[in-house]
C-alpha cells in the first residue's frame, strides 16, 4: 500500500510542478583536508529543510574512525520553525581510535526531511554516503567508537538550541500545540488505540455545527422511502454514513499529502447553488408536486442487474456530497491526523484514524435514521404531515447553504418567506374554531400567527438593509438609524484580509504588539459558531483587548487563500494563530476547531 501511495505522490508532483525528493534534495560528500569531511545537501528552489530533523551519524562506527566533532551552519526563522533554505554545510572532524593504515572508505548516514515553500512537505528520508580517506594522516583520538552517543559531538548553537527546545517539549508537554499532540496520538499508539481516539473524537464532533445540517437530511432521505422497515433504515442509514466516512477519509488524504483542500474546492459559488436548488426540489417532492424517480426503463434495468440496490446508490452518493459540500469545517483532530499524514506520508494508518473520526460522527445520524424507519407513521394524514415538515427543514437546509454565498439582509428576506410559508399552511389566516382548543385549533393558529409576524418582520427587516434576525426591525427606528459598524458587530472589529503581503505588512506594523489571526470562511458554520458565540462574549473581547485582530478570509478559496493557508499550514478554518511582540508564531498556541468562551479564555490565560 505504501508504494501504490509513493507512486500516486510521485505522479502528482509532476503534474502540479513540485520536485521530485532527488530534485530537491542533492546530498555530496568530499574532503576537505586530511583530517576534515565535508558534506553538502544541494537545494531545489524554494526547498528548506527542518534543522531538528537533520542528523548526522557514523554508519560504522566500528571501523576505527571516530567523529570527532560535527559543525554546520546556523539555521533561519522560518514560520515559527529553523530551517536550513541552504545547505548546511556540515563539516564532520575526524579521529582515529585503532591501529589503521591506509585507505579506508568512511560511511556516513544522513537524515533529514524539508517542504516546499509552494506548499509540499516531503517524507523523512536519508542516505549513506562514502567517501575514501588516507587513514595515516588523521590524528588519534580517545573519543568513543560513538560519540554522537556518548558526548556532544555537535557543537554548533544551532544544533544546541534544538536539542534544548525538544528536551523542553519532552519536560513541558502542555507547550505543544492541541493539534501536534492529536498527531502523536497517531505516531505513537497502537492502531486499536488510534482507531479507538478517533472514533470518541468522532463523537464528540457530532455535537458541532458541521453535522447538524446531515440530520435533516439523513431524516428526510428514510421519509421519502415510503414505509419502510426499522431494519431497511437501518441498513440505509449506514450507507450514508460509510459514504460520508469515504468522502471524509479522500478529502483528507488528499490533503494531508498534497495540501490540496478538497472540501474547500466544493465551496464554490456555482457548486453551492447547484446543490442549494437539488434540495428546494427534493423538498417539492416531499410536498407531493412531483414525484422523483427514475424513467421506467431505466429503473427496470437497474432493478433487473441489482434487485433493490438502486436505492441505496442514491443513498450513497448523497452521502458522499454531504460530507464534501454540507459540512466542510475543521477540527482539532481532523487538522492532527492531516499533519501526521503531512509530515509522515503515512497515508494509510492517517487515513485509518480519519476514517474511525468520520464513523464516529455518523453514529448519531445512524440513530436519526433508523429511528426515522421505525416511528414512520403509516400512510395517510400523518405520513403526509411527517413528508411536509421535512420538506421544511430541506428548505431550511437549502437557505442555510445558499446563505454562504449572499449578503445578510438577502438571506434574512428568504428565511421570512419561509416562515410565512410554514405559518399559512398551520393555518395563521384560517377562522378559529371556538369550539376546539386542542393543538389542531386555536394553539395551532397562535403559533401560526407568532411565526408569521416574525416572517414578515424578517421579511421587512431584510429589505431594510437588517443583517441580525433577532433585530429584523432595527432599520425602522429612530435611534438606530447611526449606529456605526464597530457598534452593529456583535465581537471587536477584525481587520479583514486575504493575502500573504497584507499578513506581512500587519505583522511588520505591529511589532511591539501581540497578534490574533483568525482564518475564516463563510461557507463554516463553525467559524460562524464563534463569532456569534465566542467572540462575542464579554469576557473574550476583555481578553482580546490585548491583541491586533486579524481576519485571513478563506472565502474564495483562490490561489491568495491556499498559499496563505499552505505557509501557515492551515488546512481549512476555524483556526486561530498567535504572534508575539516581536512577530515571532506562537506554534503551540495554536487552535484548531470551535471553542467555547470559557474554554477560549482558558486558552488565551495560557499563552505566555
Amino acid at each position: 500500500m505504501r508504494y501504490i501511495f509513493a507512486f500516486m505522490m510521485s505522479i502528482n508532483l509532476l503534474a502540479v510542478g513540485f520536485l521530485q525528493p532527488e530534485e530537491a534534495f542533492k546530498p555530496k560528500v568530499s574532503m576537505i583536508d586530511d583530517a576534515m569531511v565535508g558534506v553538502e545537501i544541494e537545494l531545489g528552489d524554494q526547498i528548506y529543510i527542518y534543522a531538528d530533523k537533520l542528523k548526522v551519524e557514523d554508519a560504522d562506527p566500528k571501523d576505527g574512525i571516530d567523529f570527532a566533532s560535527i559543525t554546520m551552519a546556523n539555521p533561519v526563522e522560518h514560520e515559527g520553525e529553523k530551517v536550513f533554505e541552504s545547505s548546511p554545510s556540515i563539516r564532520i572532524k575526524l579521529g582515529k581510535s585503532g591501529e589503521i593504515s591506509g585507505l579506508k572508505e568512511i560511511k556516513i548516514k544522513l537524515s533529514y526531511q524539508g517542504c516546499s515553500a509552494a506548499g509540499l512537505c516531503y517524507e523523512p528520508m536519508s542516505t549513506v554516503l562514502s567517501v575514501e580517506i588516507a587513514t595515516d594522516k588523521l590524528p588519534s583520538s580517545d573519543k568513543a567508537a560513538n560519540p554522537i552517543l556518548k558526548a556532544p559531538a555537535v557543537e554548533t548553537a544551532a544544533l544546541e538550541a534544538t536539542t534544548a527546545k525538544a528536551k523542553k517539549v519532552e519536560q513541558k508537554s502542555e507547550k505543544i500545540s492541541e493539534t501536534d499532540q492529536i498527531a502523536q496520538v497517531i505516531e505513537g499508539g497502537s492502531l486499536w488505540f488510534i482507531v479507538l481516539s478517533f472514533f470518541g473524537f468522532g463523537l464528540l464532533l457530532a455535537l458541532t455545527p458541521c453535522v447538524f445540517p446531515m440530520i435533516p437530511i439523513i431524516s428526510s432521505i428514510i421519509v421519502s422511502q415510503g414505509g419502510i422497515g426499522t431494519k431497511r433504515a437501518f441498513w440505509l442509514s449506514v450507507v450514508y454514513v460509510l459514504s460520508m466516512a469515504v468522502a471524509y477519509t479522500i478529502a483528507g488524504i488528499v490533503a494531508g499529502l498534497f495540501g490540496a483542500n478538497l472540501q474547500a474546492a466544493f465551496q464554490t459559488p456555482w457548486i453551492i447553488t447547484l446543490f442549494s436548488l437539488i434540495f428546494v426540489v427534493l423538498a417539492m417532492s416531499m410536498f407531493d408536486l412531483f414525484e422523483l424517480q427514475i424513467p421506467n426503463a431505466i429503473q427496470a434495468k437497474i432493478t433487473q442487474i441489482s434487485g433493490q440496490r438502486s436505492g441505496v446508490i442514491g443513498v450513497a452518493i448523497m452521502g458522499f456530497l454531504s460530507a464534501l459540500i454540507v459540512g466542510p469545517c475543521v477540527a482539532a483532530p481532523l487538522a492532527g491526523a492531516l499533519i501526521y499524514i503531512g509530515q509522515t506520508g503515512d497515508a494509510l494508518l492517517g487515513g485509518v484514524a480519519l476514517f474511525a473520526l468520520s464513523i464516529g460522527m455518523g453514529i448519531p445520524l445512524i440513530a436519526v435514521g433508523t429511528s426515522a424507519g421505525k416511528f414512520m407513521p403509516r400512510p395517510g394524514e400523518w405520513m403526509d404531515t411527517v413528508k411536509s415538515i421535512f420538506g421544511v427543514m430541506l428548505i431550511g437546509v437549502s437557505i442555510w447553504m445558499i446563505s454562504r454565498i449572499l449578503d445578510e439582509n438577502v438571506s434574512m428576506m428568504l428565511w421570512g418567506v419561509l416562515a410565512i410559508f410554514v405559518a399559512i399552511n398551520i393555518g395563521a389566516l384560517e377562522p378559529i374554531r371556538m369550539r376546539c382548543f386542542k393543538f389542531g385549533g386555536a394553539n395551532k393558529k397562535a403559533l401560526g400567527v407568532i411565526i408569521l409576524l416574525y416572517g414578515m418582520s424578517l421579511l421587512l427587516g431584510g429589505m431594510g438593509g437588517a443583517k441580525d434576525p433577532l433585530h429584523p426591525l432595527d432599520p425602522f427606528l429612530p435611534n438606530k438609524t447611526a449606529v456605526t459598524a464597530e457598534e452593529a458587530s456583535k465581537h471587536r472589529v477584525f481587520e479583514k484580509i486575504t493575502s500573504i503581503e497584507e499578513l506581512d505588512a500587519i505583522l511588520e506594523e505591529n511589532k511591539g504588539k501581540k497578534i490574533l489571526v483568525d482564518f475564516y470562511a463563510d461557507w463554516c458554520s463553525a467559524c460562524q459558531e464563534m463569532e456569534e458565540k465566542t467572540f462575542s462574549d464579554v469576557a473574550v473581547k476583555t481578553a482580546m483587548d490585548e491583541y491586533v485582530l486579524v481576519q485571513v478570509d478563506l472565502t474564495a478559496n483562490d490561489d491568495a487563500a491556499k498559499a496563505i493557508s499552505s505557509k501557515y499550514g492551515i488546512f481549512g478554518p476555524p483556526a486561530i494563530v498567535f504572534f508575539d511582540e516581536n512577530g515571532t508564531r506562537l506554534k503551540s498556541a495554536d487552535i484548531v476547531g470551535f471553542k467555547e468562551p470559557q474554554e477560549f479564555l482558558d486558552h488565551l490565560g495560557g499563552i505566555k
